[in-house]
C-alpha cells in the first residue's frame, strides 16, 4: 500500500512534516493514507477454508479469534497463509 501511494504520486514531499528529527504525515497526507487503508481493508479475497469471499478486515478478525483460542488453550494456532 505504501509503495502504491508513492509510485502513483498520491503522496509527495508536501504531505510530510519534518520536526524534531522525525518525519510525520500532515493532515492532508493522513487523510490520503487513511482513505487508502480503508479501501484496502474492504478489499475481498477468496478464503480457501471458508470457500467464500472475505475482506481483509474480516480476515484480521478471524486471525484474532484463532489467537484467542490458542491463548486460552482450546485450540492450537494455525496461521493463515496467503497462497498468491
Amino acid at each position: 500500500m505504501i509503495f502504491k501511494l508513492v509510485n502513483k504520486n498520491m503522496l509527495s514531499d508536501a504531505d510530510f512534516v519534518q520536526e524534531l528529527k522525525s518525519c510525520l504525515l500532515n493532515d492532508k497526507g493522513r487523510r490520503i493514507f487513511l482513505a487508502e487503508w480503508d479501501a484496502k481493508l474492504k478489499t475481498t479475497i477468496k478464503h480457501r477454508e471458508l470457500k467464500r469471499n472475505v475482506s481483509y478486515q474480516r480476515l484480521i478478525r478471524l486471525e484474532c479469534y484463532k489467537l484467542t483460542k490458542h491463548l486460552l488453550g482450546t485450540k492450537p494456532y494455525k496461521p493463515f497463509v496467503m497462497w498468491w
